[in-house]
């Protein structure tokens, strides 16, 4: 598995990397059973090449973790929730989905992508993507349901 993004010299010396192992990732779905992430990526316009790029960091972390490609995952930002770090090329945007660990069976071996935002001048678009990454958590934990296995592209 090769990892496209090569890490920043600060990564590569950063003593706090975030063990993620590999498995299955998950999408949540809105009420009306649609993939919040699909929808996302629609809405903003990603790209078939970039929302390729996006699916095989998903399919990395399925089958490597993040030791595979290391950067990808970075956090907590708040409470339980993380962002992938989805790097464009000149000219795409850089996409940040948030992210949980589980939060069903072996909580170390799956993950949900809870919702996706942009960053932009180094902050998030919308800036409460980690939030309402949270409640989206919390719905899950309430219905599990929701949440789908999904090609993103």
């Amino acid at each position: 598995m090769l990892c496209l993004d090569q890490p920043s010299r600060a990564a590569r010396n950063n003593t706090r990397v975030i063990e993620w192992l590999p498995g299955p990732v998950y999408s949540f779905l809105t009420a009306r059973r649609e993939n919040v992430i699909i929808a996302w990526l629609e809405r903003e316009r990603v790209s078939k090449e970039q929302r390729a790029i996006f699916q095989q960091k998903v399919d990395t972390l399925e089958r490597g973790g993040s030791t595979v490609c290391p950067g990808l995952i970075f956090g907590p930002i708040v409470k339980e929730i993380y962002k992938l770090k989805i790097k464009g090329n000149k000219g795409m945007v850089q996409l940040r989905p948030m992210i949980c660990r589980g939060p069903f069976g072996d909580k170390k071996a799956n993950s949900t992508l809870l919702v996706g935002a942009i960053e932009r001048g180094g902050h998030l678009d919308p800036a409460g993507a980690p939030w309402e990454a949270q409640l989206n958590r919390e719905t899950l934990l309430s219905d599990w349901t929701r949440r789908r296995h999904d090609r993103l592209s």
